[in-house]
């Protein structure tokens, strides 16, 4: 081996030297990603502190731009809701406000006097009607042909705020209306509201003067007082067209929150029973338990304090009266003099001869007004069969022989054989055979004749309204009572249900349909000013307003709502009655299928689809009884309901109901159910009755696209 001084040494400095040029890239590349880092880290904090300065922006712009909306709809609701106003009136009243209104905000710069005057500022962009008339720019009702004849119109607002570039639109619809408020709760009373058991409402009620409630059903049974522990009523909202609950439904109004009181087990008296619980007091001071929130089903949660004064009440005769005024014909054509000096008329008439009187005035006075039709023909009496006839006949007497039979058939000797003795009673079975034939004769030429009667009456409670080049027939009709429907007379189907087109009865209604067969249902559509009382059985098909001076008995009945064409629902029957409302089922047990509300053959065999007033008090039963109702019930006076949920069955032998256990069971199973119908107002329109109160409900908030 050979060594060599210095190789050593020199080797260790090159490799110091490679080590040192790889620790300067590294250095280098360190020091690169660190700035990229760094940069990356302030770019994200610089555009974190800008996004959250946008942020900011904009959701100070859209709080600006609801102040603006606010502040309008303040000077709306300032300017109209709860004021005495005539309906007739609201449509240029309305006109007027929003031409002035907006003539202000255009004459000041950057926006109205509700502008923060500096950046960031917010305005009033503009107070509409939501439709108006093709040059006028009159208001019209949504969905209006035209005629101002609708009492709920719409106001759109429309409002935007500017924060550092970040612009911000925002539009609510205020809805304005002169309807009565009995027709936005699916059920309640003006008075005292009583409900034992466990019904199911889906809306609002309502409560005047306060609400006892307990979890035993009250009923009567073989003339004997009971009661049938169940559960205490369910409240829920109504579920909209998208599954979501409906805003603002599902509350309890009352005029009288310290009246509210619920407590355990059956009461009788109208005072506050021993034992009872103040729970909406309980509910302000935070001493309910969630125990008692669980049992009485959260209502505490949803009760909303309304002063008395403020609910909008209707007038069931003077809306009569009004209705009257309109039958007349169109206002518009008339004039606004003319018609209140007729609608004077008519108040005076009724106070002096009542019905009679107002129906005879109407008749002279007013004839070109009217189509008369005088009154329902009678319906020929059927002949009663004698009782002989209803006997084997007697016997018939041979007749005696000719003398030149008798070789054949006599004695032989050419003498005629005697006559054979006869039944005494053929006589008498022969003449009243023939009486009877002759009563069948003239019995079928009177039916015949009635049958044309009752198509001819058909046809023209067919073109009631009717106006075409070639037809124009009177905006009304007037018939003397009892105007029956059944069998022989199956429909009163308007040409038109306006405004003017009225049938007044003069006497009683009777709607005797036929519920088991589906081809003996009646139709009702129209709109019918009822002076006497009205029946309803069997299956009616209605699109109809009646208003009724007097009492209503529903029985047995199916009321199935029209669904028209264009129609997303079916339609419903309002009927408006100054006497009391009986709802009853002589067939009561019914079985109520184990899905209960949820099944929709179930829905379809109990549902009516009905609005239901009386001026009086009323009780109602959902025990032996099921009724559901997609409309709503109320009355002027106390109202009390008993209910229990499930099967119903009767054990006569015993004299006892028996009942499906009540704790398993849900709302779906109650036997009263009632779910509001929000379509009505829609549907009856110019036919419900008018107040002369604006009462306006504000819409949900909508974010513009700009």
């Amino acid at each position: 081996m050979i060594w060599r001084a210095g190789s050593d040494s020199r080797r260790r400095a090159l490799h110091l030297s490679n080590d040192r040029g790889s620790s300067l890239l590294l250095v280098v590349f360190l020091i690169l990603l660190l700035t990229m880092l760094g940069v990356a880290v302030l770019g994200a904090a610089l555009g974190g502190a800008m996004r959250t300065e946008r942020s900011e922006e904009n959701v100070q712009s859209l709080h600006l731009a609801q102040k603006g909306l606010d502040e309008a709809i303040a000077a709306i609701y300032e300017r109209f809701n709860n004021r005495t106003i005539d309906p007739d009136d609201l449509g240029n009243q309305l006109t007027s406000f929003t031409k002035s209104f907006n003539e202000q905000l255009g004459d000041m710069k950057g926006g109205s006097k509700l502008d923060a005057a500096a950046p960031p500022f917010y305005q009033v962009v503009s107070v509409r009607c939501t439709k108006e008339e093709e040059g006028s720019g009159r208001c019209l009702p949504p969905g209006s042909g035209g005629a101002a004849a609708d009492y709920q119109y719409s106001l759109t607002v429309t409002a935007e705020a500017q924060v550092d570039g970040a612009l911000r639109r925002l539009q609510q619809v205020i809805v304005l209306d002169t309807y009565p408020d009995f027709l936005k709760y699916a059920f309640g009373s003006e008075g005292l509201l009583t409900v034992h058991g466990a019904p199911y409402f889906m809306g609002n009620l309502y409560a005047g003067q306060g609400l006892r409630m307990n979890d035993a059903a009250e009923f009567i049974y073989q003339s004997v007082e009971r009661t049938q522990k169940s559960q205490f009523m369910y409240l829920k909202p109504k579920l909209g067209v998208n599954g979501n609950p409906v805003d603002g439904s599902g509350r309890l109004i009352t005029g009288n929150p310290q009246n509210l009181y619920y407590g355990y087990g059956p009461t009788y008296g109208s005072g506050v029973p021993g034992g009872y619980i103040p729970f909406y007091d309980k509910s302000l001071n935070g001493t309910i338990t969630s125990a008692e929130k669980a049992v009485t089903h959260g209502l505490a949660d949803v009760i909303d304090p309304m002063p008395a004064q403020k609910f909008v009440s209707i007038d069931v005769l003077s809306s009569f009266l009004d209705k009257v005024g309109d039958s007349l014909g169109d206002r518009s054509a008339r004039g606004e003099l003319a018609y209140r000096q007729d609608r004077t008329v008519i108040q005076n008439v009724y106070a002096a001869g009542q019905a009679p009187g107002l129906v005879t005035k109407l008749r002279k006075d007013y004839a070109g007004s009217y189509e008369d039709l005088k009154s329902m023909p009678p319906l020929p009496l059927e002949p009663v069969m004698p009782d002989i006839l209803l006997q084997p006949p007697p016997q018939e007497p041979n007749p005696a022989p000719d003398a030149g039979d008798a070789a054949e058939g006599g004695t032989g000797t050419g003498i005629p054989v005697a006559e054979a003795p006869a039944d005494p009673a053929w006589d008498e079975y022969e003449a009243a055979l023939a009486e009877y034939q002759q009563m069948l004769e003239t019995y079928n030429q009177e039916m015949d004749d009635y049958n044309r009667k009752i198509d001819v009456l058909g046809g023209k409670l067919a073109t009631i309204g009717m106006r075409t080049e070639t037809v124009k027939r009177p905006s009304s009709a007037i018939i003397d009572g009892p105007l029956v429907l059944g069998p022989n007379l199956k429909s009163i189907d308007f040409a038109n249900k306006g405004r003017s087109n009225w049938l007044i009865v003069n006497g009683d209604l009777i709607l005797q349909g036929n519920k088991e067969d589906a081809a003996d249902k009646l139709r009702l559509r129209g709109n019918l000013l009822v002076t006497g009382n009205v029946e309803i059985s069997g299956q009616v098909d209605v699109d109809a307003t009646i208003l009724a001076l007097g009492r209503t008995d529903i029985r047995d009945a199916a009321i199935r709502g029209l669904k028209l064409s264009g129609d997303t629902s079916k339609r419903e029957l309002v009927l408006i009655g100054l006497g009391p409302i009986r709802l009853y089922r002589v067939d009561s047990f019914q079985r109520l299928d184990e899905q209960g509300y949820d099944s929709a053959a179930e829905r379809e065999r109990q549902v009516l689809d009905a609005f239901l007033y009386t001026d009086s008090s009323a009780s109602l039963y959902g025990v032996g009884s099921a009724f559901w109702l997609n409309g709503g019930f109320f009355s002027k006076g106390n109202l009390t309901l008993n209910a229990t949920l499930g099967s119903t069955t009767e054990n006569a032998a015993e004299g006892r109901l028996i009942f499906a256990e009540q704790s398993g069971l849900n709302e779906k199973q109650a036997r009263f159910i009632i779910e509001y119908n929000d379509q009505v107002f829609a549907h009856q329109n110019v036919a419900l009755p008018r107040v002369n109160k604006v009462r306006l409900t504000t819409g949900p908030l909508k974010l513009l696209k700009h």
